[in-house]
């Protein structure tokens, strides 16, 4: 399956919701959580915002979007966004997410997806730190991660429960500028 990695633009935002409505619905099959929402949650991923999509670096809520789009079909079969952080005092870390239709996981989609965006990260100097928080369970993601150079700075023990399912949070940092 060939697929190629975009910027997000005004005219795919479509077809990443469409993808955020198949990735979301894969959550939670046989017990694999990958976000703290099952499916039918209303509180659930909201995907990109077209107001902050495209604000520059230096505005507090700016995000930017990389979207793997299947040349065969169109459509947008994984994402990767970066979102800084709310305050002001805060705009040298990022935070970033990540997602993938279960068809196209196991295929290196997840590391040219990071790697587009810590390379987008690391060519711009006012970002120092991303960071990503990962569920325990998910250990092809967590393996991925680490490769990368994200290093583990925590735990959140039973962050969630799940139909039931406790599930530790890892948060993992990646150290991208210069730091004090």
């Amino acid at each position: 399956m060939a697929t190629e990695i975009h910027p997000l633009t005004v005219e795919l935002i479509p077809a990443l919701a469409a993808h955020f409505g198949r990735h979301r619905n894969e959550s939670g099959v046989n017990d694999i959580h990958f976000m703290p929402f099952l499916p039918d949650d209303p509180q659930g991923p909201r995907g990109a915002s077209v107001d902050c999509a495209f604000l520059p670096l230096d505005k507090c809520g700016w995000q930017r979007w990389f979207c793997a789009q299947d040349m065969s079909t169109g459509n947008i079969v994984g994402h990767v966004d970066l979102k800084s952080d709310p305050l002001q005092s805060s705009m040298h870390w990022c935070q970033l997410g990540i997602g993938i239709e279960g068809a196209y996981r196991g295929q290196g989609l997840g590391e040219r997806l990071m790697s587009r965006a810590i390379d987008f990260a690391r060519h711009h100097e006012e970002l120092e730190w991303i960071e990503l928080r990962v569920f325990a369970n998910n250990t092809p993601a967590v393996s991925l991660y680490q490769k990368l150079g994200f290093k583990t700075v925590g735990v959140l023990r039973d962050r969630f429960r799940l139909r039931g399912q406790s599930i530790d949070d890892i948060v993992m940092v990646l150290s991208i500028g210069k730091t004090v």
